[in-house]
């Protein structure tokens, strides 16, 4: 399994998160804020751990099977949010609270349980954002080094523009992701700062934007959004919304200029969804009124990518919830299903259609070879989100409460919950330790494969 590997790769993560802490502590110091103490103690503590790590795993590396990818996978969902919660846990905020404002920021959530405090600390808004913008690189290098194999999502899909390799190589197909995907991440981002700043958004404020958007995390400054600082801003955000759904794969392919095999139905799919909920919330809205159309289809781009950032009048919560279940494409920022995943689902469910009505007919070849981690996964989910509403609504909340808790963690857009009258106060609604231990996990099972969440608490699986 290549255990000095693993913990080589994990102190490696622990270096980046530290050495990430330096902007926050750069922030503190020029506006004098007394957190610049708690940041640089966090960072230290981070850096001098990761450093531990790469110390004692010094060597070769060993070969990396499925087992040890899927134990760095969990290190970095489960583990690595200890660290990213330092500062708050340092300046005062109690652990499980600042431990869940970290797994929400690294699984790109952005449900908070210290809302206010998330928005009117500059460090602390400005570290969130970084974590999101982290966990969305992340999200993308595990997706199309691992996640995005037939075996998992049933067909093939784009081939990623960087070596996968085969067996015992998953660990440096995640690197080769993580390189080939960075620099084109870092563009956007920085296309999407400046598109604000030319909006008349605050250089802060257009930092913190632009690093959770892109990573699909929703998490916008001020309680108003940016439509505060200029009436073009949400039309700014609209394209890098999307692009947080899209296939990062082809996107990456297009702007290298390598456009041979672009073939991509999952794209498609996902642009004629958005359109569907987006005239469906008009209707909703009031059909007839085109002034309110812009705005329904801002917020059907923000739902479908799983930022769940939402302007003008409030849409329907019930349509709102299954936007961010479909999610957007395997190999981006959104949580939910993903786009892919439905397309199998719905051509098995046409192909068992075609046998019921026409039993002995010979249809062809299935166009669906290979689909059991898409329905594991489908199962998984569905019993994991019946499980966490049964639990938040014995808690005693609504049921419309409980569904937008439980949809915003498992789906990984947490702002939905600001659609609901009670939960227009953010996660903090929702008390109690084992209340907040149990929406934690499910941020973290949101961001796993049903298969590799099953394979983690199998015996047999760790010694095979």
């Amino acid at each position: 399994m290549g255990l000095t590997t693993i913990i080589r790769a994990f102190g490696i993560a622990l270096v980046i998160l530290g050495l990430a802490m330096v902007l926050p502590i750069v922030v503190a110091l020029a506006i004098h804020d007394p957190v610049v103490a708690d940041y640089f103690f966090a960072a230290c503590i981070t850096l001098f751990c990761g450093a531990g790590c790469i110390a004692i795993s010094a060597g070769r590396p060993a070969p990396t099977d499925i087992r040890g990818a899927l134990l760095i996978v969990l290190l970095w969902w489960v583990v690595a949010p200890i660290f990213g919660a330092l500062p708050f846990v340092v300046s005062g905020e109690p652990f499980i609270e600042a431990y869940f404002e970290s797994v929400s920021a690294l699984t790109t959530t952005g449900a908070w349980l210290l809302e206010g405090e998330a928005r009117s600390s500059v460090p602390g808004m400005l570290w969130r954002a970084i974590m999101q913008w982290i966990g969305g690189l992340g999200s993308l290098a595990i997706a199309a080094a691992i996640f995005v194999r037939p075996v998992f999502v049933g067909i093939d899909t784009l081939l990623p523009p960087f070596s996968r390799g085969e067996r015992d190589s998953y660990l440096h197909s995640i690197k080769n992701a993580v390189f080939s995907f960075f620099g084109v991440y870092v563009l956007i981002t920085t296309i999407c700062w400046v598109a604000l700043l030319l909006a008349d958004s605050p250089v802060l404020d257009a930092g913190v934007t632009a690093l959770s958007v892109v990573a699909s995390g929703g998490f916008v400054p001020g309680f108003h959004g940016q439509e505060v600082y200029s009436p073009h801003a949400p039309g700014v955000l609209l394209p890098f919304l999307f692009l947080s759904g899209a296939n990062f794969i082809l996107i990456v392919r297009f702007l290298r200029m390598r456009q041979q095999n672009l073939r991509d139905i999952e794209t498609g799919a996902y642009a004629i969804i958005i359109v569907c909920v987006a005239f469906l919330l008009w209707l909703l809205s009031g059909a007839g009124d085109l002034d309110r159309l812009p705005a329904q289809f801002f917020n059907a781009v923000s739902l479908m990518s799983t930022n769940g950032y939402i302007i003008g009048e409030r849409p329907s919560l019930t349509v709102a919830l299954v936007a961010v279940i479909i999610g957007g494409s395997a190999v981006s920022t959104a949580g939910g299903l993903k786009v892919l995943r439905w397309i199998v689902i719905m051509r098995r469910t046409g192909e068992e259609l075609q046998n019921l009505i026409h039993p002995s007919a010979v249809l062809g070849r299935k166009s669906v070879a290979n689909e059991l981690g898409v329905w594991i996964h489908f199962l998984m989910f569905t019993l994991v989100l019946g499980a966490l509403m049964l639990f938040l609504t014995a808690g005693g909340y609504s049921f419309e409460l409980a569904a937008a808790g439980a949809v915003g963690v498992l789906s990984n857009a947490g702002p939905v919950i600001h659609l609901t009258q009670e939960g227009a106060v953010g996660y903090q609604v929702f008390t109690g330790t084992p209340l907040k231990i149990v929406l934690i996990m499910g941020m973290i099972l949101g961001r796993l494969e049903g298969v590799a969440a099953l394979a983690l608490i199998n015996r047999s699986f760790w010694r095979s």
